[in-house]
């Protein structure tokens, strides 16, 4: 299994909506707030063009946002990737995901639950990418991040946290 390096101060977390986006004044706002949150915490953060559409519960067609969510992968300054939130109809983009080529790119943190799941199952099985299923960037929008929401961060960034693949786990 791959697992990417460490999440650090001043690395680039990539916002997608593979499933639903958000729309409306009220998200618009949480999401906001869930940037400055992340922002504070010393990462950078963009976020590709279909976030804020959400149109019958997908933020773009398929193959836009299988397309959104490849470019944020192969963006070597992208460390990590949080959606939004969750939603409906991923799947419908799982044909338009090139496995291969990710499995042969340096391994990226992809961080969600709910409907994200979706994509990070095959991921981790097709390409051998570690994943975590952990908060949505949504989740970190209040006032302040909940420390259960910061602890998917801590799972990305703090080396007693990282995961080990069996085959380099010492037997005591």
């Amino acid at each position: 299994m791959k697992y990417p390096k460490l999440l650090q101060k001043g690395d680039t977390i990539g916002v997608c909506a593979p499933s639903s986006g958000l729309t409306g004044e009220a998200l618009s706002k949480r999401l906001g707030n869930a940037i400055s949150n992340i922002t504070a915490l010393g990462y950078k953060v963009i976020e590709t063009a279909s976030v804020r559409n959400n149109v019958k519960c997908v933020s773009a067609s398929s193959e836009t946002r299988a397309a959104e969510f490849m470019n944020l992968y192969e963006n070597p300054d992208v460390a990590a990737i949080i959606p939004p939130w969750g939603g409906e109809f991923l799947i419908n983009i799982l044909p338009h995901i090139d496995f291969e080529k990710l499995s042969a790119l340096p391994a990226k943190w992809v961080c969600g639950y709910s409907d994200i799941t979706t994509l990070m199952f095959p991921l981790t099985l097709i390409s051998d990418i570690a994943t975590v299923h952990g908060s949505n960037l949504m989740n970190m929008g209040y006032a302040r991040i909940h420390e259960a929401d910061l602890r998917a961060l801590d799972v990305m960034s703090r080396a007693e946290t990282e995961q080990k693949s069996w085959d380099t786990v010492e037997v005591q």
